[in-house]
C-alpha cells in the first residue's frame, strides 16, 4: 500500500514535496531550481484528473482572506484564504496567522484559492510543532504533467509518474503505478535524488522503495522518495 504524501514543486508536484517545485535547499541545483510558476495536469487512481498551480515567492500581502506573493520574476499572484487552506512547513501544521510578510512561501493553488501553503522560509517562519501526518495534492496520484516557467521567463515540461521500484540496473529503471501500469526510464550520473531533503545517488535506491519521478522524454531528472524499500532477511 503506498504512504501518504505531500505535494514539492514541482516538485514538486511536487505537488513537494517539501519543495513545491522550486529545488533550492541546497547547493545542487534540481531541474526545478529557479521555479516561480508551474501548472501541472494530474490523473489520480480514481480515474480523476485535477489541475494544481504552484507559485513562489516572498509575501507581501496578508490578510484573513487572501496572500499575496511578489516572485522573483517581479509578478505579483494573489489568492484566497479559506476555512480549507493549510499552512505547512517542515512536515508540521500550522495556522494563517503564523505566517507574516517577508517570509517566503510556496502556495499550491486551484481556481484562485490557496490550497495549501508551504516551504516557508525566512526570519520568523513558523516552526517548532509536532511532525504530522497530511494528505497533500499527491495523495492518490499516478502521473501527468508539469510546466514549469523560471524566473527568467523559459519553460520546461516534466513528465510526472508516482509508483514503487521495481527493478533498477545498468541505467534503466522500471517503477509500478497504483494504476498497476509499469513505465521505465534512462537514468545516469546527472539524476538527482532527494530522500527527506539529503541528497543521494541513483545507487542508493533499491526495488521496493516509492517515490515520485520526473522526467523529459523517458529520461528521469528528478526522484522525490517518499518510502523506504522493505528490509530484507
Amino acid at each position: 500500500m503506498f504512504k501518504r504524501i505531500t505535494l514539492f514543486v514541482l516538485a514538486a508536484l511536487a505537488v513537494a514535496a517539501s519543495t513545491a517545485l522550486a529545488d533550492d535547499a541546497g547547493k545542487v541545483k534540481g531541474p526545478f531550481w529557479g521555479t516561480v510558476h508551474a501548472v501541472g495536469t494530474i490523473d489520480y487512481k480514481d480515474a480523476s484528473t485535477k489541475s494544481w498551480t504552484w507559485d513562489r515567492g516572498r509575501i507581501t500581502a496578508l490578510s484573513s482572506s487572501s496572500i499575496t506573493l511578489t516572485r522573483r520574476d517581479k509578478v505579483q499572484v494573489t489568492f484566497a484564504l479559506t476555512s480549507a487552506t493549510a499552512v505547512r512547513n517542515d512536515g508540521a501544521s500550522y495556522m494563517v496567522a503564523d505566517l507574516q510578510l517577508g517570509l517566503a512561501a510556496t502556495v499550491i493553488s486551484q481556481d484562485g484559492n490557496a490550497v495549501v501553503i508551504r516551504r516557508i522560509r525566512g526570519e520568523g517562519a513558523p516552526s517548532g510543532a509536532d511532525q504530522s501526518t497530511f494528505d497533500g495534492p499527491a495523495k492518490g496520484s499516478v502521473t501527468g504533467s508539469i510546466d514549469a516557467q523560471y524566473y527568467d521567463g523559459s519553460h520546461q515540461t516534466y513528465e510526472y509518474d508516482h509508483g514503487r521500484i521495481t527493478k533498477l540496473g545498468d541505467g534503466r529503471m522500471t517503477v509500478m503505478r497504483p494504476d498497476e501500469k509499469t513505465v521505465t526510464f534512462t537514468y545516469d550520473e546527472t539524476t538527482l535524488v532527494r530522500d527527506k531533503g539529503r541528497l543521494e545517488s541513483v545507487d542508493d535506491l533499491q526495488a521496493g522503495e516509492g517515490a515520485m519521478f520526473f522526467s523529459q522524454g523517458g529520461a528521469l531528472k528528478l526522484v522525490r522518495c517518499i518510502s523506504q524499500a522493505p528490509a530484507t532477511k
